[in-house]
């Protein structure tokens, strides 16, 4: 009796009962799949002929290698929720499968059998041309954690978010830049009835959102690097005066200075003192901080500095060289010779101008310094307005005075005198002339000057 409801296949005699392939021009011929693959015909049945797929549903697609035991309506169900609710949306098409699978199970096998499984790998092509590749960290951090982490927000207190109208749970101000950004994209509506046009008009909108979002964002990152709040409070100022020194303190004179936390990533102020011309370099340069970071602008200050001092040690060794030093250990001998010849000279002319002046011993020690000082403020009245007095050292405007000779005058005796004279050392014959306003008094005087100086030897004076 068990036998009565099976049905058997009319070329090989298969059980047939899950599954059989009939034919709609024939009667009563009923084939297995392997059969009407291979195209079996009997009787008056042709291979062509009309068929129709009878089944009970309860027959495996994958064979008994499939885990699950998964059927025939079930690969189905499964195939329609795919195309329904879309790649993993597993919940749901769990629920249309049928409550006896759950969706890691319609995952599982969804992913083994028609992507990794043979049915996979013959429909998927092995190189997708203008597939997406994924950039993400392999422990599934972001991308740039930069862009997607949000900055800390500032440690002020209740009245300072008030003054600045910043909220700190959202790391916002009342205020923002270009305030009015949200207005680009507040109207848009996505309406399926829309053209080319307005598409990409609505497109063009969200860009222009997003780069104005970008430009606020990068604006908070600069003002915090650059430590631009707590400068507007005040809290600069305060920081400073806590990082003097305490009288009387021992080691413990000195506070440690408190740094904003919304600042802990602004490297510590240079130690050195910082001129007033660097300080007007800085004011003048200061559009370059929207381009670089606080320690790079910094960074570039200090091989500015470097680049000013090495440029000093170049000219102090060009000059050793010009008077015949080759070594730095006579350079330290050169220096205590000049500054004592220096020395000389200052107390030379001191004394002449005290003996011209009238100061002898017979005044008091107060009154003979406050002649020395007036007639240091009017010895060189004739000469200091006029243009190269700053370039002349005490000696040489002892000299111009004396001589009454202009600074940029000498300076161009000078030059050509010292000039000639390494063209002598050298070998080479000389064919500067000197100016018409130079006598034979003052070339003689300026030579024994020069001389008595150091700048050019005896032989050639």
């Amino acid at each position: 009796m068990a036998d009565l409801g099976k049905k058997y296949c009319v070329n090989c005699l298969a059980d047939v009962t899950n599954l059989r392939l009939r034919c709609t021009d024939c009667q009563d011929i009923e084939l297995c799949p392997e059969c009407f693959s291979a195209g079996a015909e009997i009787g008056n049945h042709r291979r062509w002929h009309g068929y129709q797929q009878v089944d009970g549903g309860r027959f495996t697609l994958w064979g008994p290698e499939a885990e699950g035991g998964w059927t025939s309506r079930e690969e189905q169900s499964l195939l329609d929720a795919i195309e329904q609710y879309g790649f993993g949306n597993w919940e749901d098409m769990a629920a249309h499968v049928g409550a006896s699978r759950s969706p890691q199970e319609v995952m599982d096998h969804y992913v083994n059998m028609y992507i990794h499984g043979n049915l996979g790998k013959a429909c998927i092509p092995d190189s997708i041309p203008n597939r997406v590749t994924d950039h993400t960290c392999p422990s599934g951090g972001p991308l740039s954690p930069s862009l997607t982490t949000p900055l800390p927000p500032l440690d002020v207190s209740v009245a300072e978010q008030q003054q600045l109208g910043y909220m700190p749970l959202r790391d916002d101000y009342e205020i923002e830049y270009d305030q009015d950004a949200e207005k680009l994209i507040s109207g848009l509506s996505v309406n399926y009835d829309d053209d080319d046009v307005e598409i990409e008009m609505k497109r063009a909108h969200v860009d222009m959102y997003v780069r104005k979002l970008r430009e606020r964002q990068r604006r908070k990152t600069i003002a915090r690097d650059y430590n631009l709040v707590p400068t507007f409070l005040g809290k600069d100022k305060k920081e400073k005066e806590k990082e003097k020194p305490v009288p009387g303190g021992g080691a413990g004179g000195t506070v440690a200075p408190s740094v904003a936390a919304g600042s802990s990533s602004a490297p510590a102020a240079p130690k050195r003192k910082i001129t007033k011309e660097e300080r007007e370099q800085r004011v003048k340069l200061r559009a370059l901080c929207q381009f670089m970071a606080h320690r790079e602008f910094e960074e570039f200050f200090e091989n500015m500095h470097k680049e000013r001092v090495l440029r000093a040690k170049v000219r102090e060794l060009q000059r050793y060289r010009r008077n015949g030093i080759a070594k730095l250990d006579e350079s330290a001998e050169y220096e205590a010779a000049r500054h004592k010849r220096e020395k000389r000279k200052e107390n030379k002319s001191v004394t002449q101008s005290k003996r011209g002046s009238g100061g002898g011993g017979g005044g008091s020690g107060g009154g003979a310094g406050s002649v020395k000082e007036e007639g240091k403020d009017s010895e060189f009245s004739a000469i200091e307005n006029l243009s190269g007095f700053e370039l002349l050292s005490d000696r040489e405007k002892v000299l111009c005075n004396s001589l009454n000779l202009s600074p940029t005058r000498y300076l161009t005796v000078k030059t050509i005198i010292i000039k000639d004279h390494l063209q002598k050392r050298q070998g080479i014959p000389s064919k500067s002339r000197l100016p018409s306003y130079l006598d034979k008094v003052l070339k003689k005087r300026i030579l024994n000057f020069l001389t008595e100086s150091g700048w050019i030897s005896r032989d050639a004076s």
